[in-house]
């Protein structure tokens, strides 16, 4: 065979390679996205059982709730609850233990505390359940900013954010980093950050708080068309905002009313309707 013969032969062959080695990756890929979806779905189903079994009870008007979290405390009783349960979110799944240690009170009585879990559980089954998806809308709205080349997102949450940069900069084969493409990201993640500490925000508090609120509420099983009766109040902030002062626990009021203008934020700045599809 003649040189030319033999290197046609050798680049057909690395070429074949390079196929296969691209159809094994993107199967690779597909099994990752469908055990961190199944894990996903497992640790919400989860949540929704616990949800569900609160006892009925009369809130009682004499306990004085805290209008926002304690941050030190909150993300105290997230990483007891994380291992004490090997609960896959950092979101409590006992409602009860975070109001005891975020509100600043001596004598918490049990049946408005079990009241509240009721008004959760029953909110998760009714139009409630757009209280989850502004904070679900808000996260969303966070990784699609930070990983604006990435269409997949299955995994991403605001908490592994740094995790999920390192990975996807380095190269599957090699395992080589491309350190600009990880600096560009880590700067969008902090530029971004820095425009919503302005409104208030916390990326120790508010990032396990909005996970905390997806699975307790869980989110809207069909979003409604924009221009429809339904869809134009559920983009309207002043109806959200109403919504959130009527049905959200008092205690929860303060932090979703700032998630929600953190969301209105970002929505102006990509000149979207607020519930992306």
């Amino acid at each position: 065979m003649d040189p030319e013969q033999t290197s046609a032969a050798l680049r057909l062959q690395n070429e074949q390679l390079r196929q296969e080695n691209d159809q094994l990756k993107s199967m690779l890929i597909v099994v990752k996205e469908n055990i961190d979806l199944r894990a996903r779905m497992q640790s919400f189903n989860d949540t929704l059982e616990d949800l569900t079994v609160f006892p009925t009870s009369v809130t009682k008007p004499s306990v004085q709730w805290q209008n926002t979290a304690d941050e030190g405390q909150f993300r105290k009783d997230l990483q007891k609850t994380r291992f004490k349960h090997e609960h896959r979110t950092s979101s409590p799944l006992n409602f009860k233990s975070f109001v005891q240690s975020s509100v600043h009170t001596d004598t918490i009585d049990d049946g408005d505390l079990q009241s509240c879990q009721t008004d959760i559980a029953s909110d998760v089954k009714g139009p409630n359940r757009l209280l989850g998806e502004i904070a679900y809308q808000l996260d969303k709205r966070i990784l699609y900013h930070v990983f604006q080349c990435h269409k997949r997102l299955y995994g991403f949450t605001l908490l592994n954010i740094p995790e999920k940069i390192t990975e996807v900069s380095t190269h599957p084969l090699t395992g080589k980093v491309d350190e600009d493409y990880r600096l560009h990201l880590t700067q969008r993640h902090a530029d971004l950050m820095d425009r919503l500490k302005q409104f208030g925000y916390k990326t120790t508090l508010h990032p396990p708080f909005t996970e905390f609120i997806v699975n307790a509420y869980g989110i809207l099983k069909e979003r409604p068309s924009e221009h429809s009766n339904q869809g134009i109040d559920y983009n309207n902030p002043s109806f959200l905002r109403k919504l959130i002062m009527t049905n959200a626990p008092r205690k929860l009021q303060k932090d979703l009313l700032l998630v929600l203008t953190c969301l209105c934020y970002m929505a102006e700045r990509d000149r979207k309707p607020l519930l992306l599809c």
